[in-house]
């Protein structure tokens, strides 16, 4: 999932993402209804915002579908409150 992109130092070649997954762990967050397009009907994603990184733009080949800009930004709180220990 893209948590940012502008304002990253290479914008248009690279993304900040957290990881989608369908493991139902603690920590991880359902995506539900907050799925705009793309969602598996048979299957639950969850958003592990404690497992970031950066990924080129090149390396996208398939994107899965759009998620709420709530959940991101939920997404990106939670995993600020990861870095900072909170």
């Amino acid at each position: 999932m893209v948590l940012a992109t502008d304002s990253l130092p290479f914008p248009d070649e690279k993304y900040l993402c957290a990881a989608l997954t369908t493991s139902d762990l603690p920590a991880n967050h359902e995506v539900g209804d907050d799925w705009i397009a793309g969602r598996h009907p048979d299957k639950t994603s969850y958003c592990s915002p404690w497992v970031v990184g950066t990924v080129k733009h090149r390396a996208i080949a398939n994107p899965q579908g759009k998620i709420t800009t709530e959940f991101t930004e939920h997404m990106i709180d939670r995993c600020e409150d990861f870095l900072r220990g909170t």
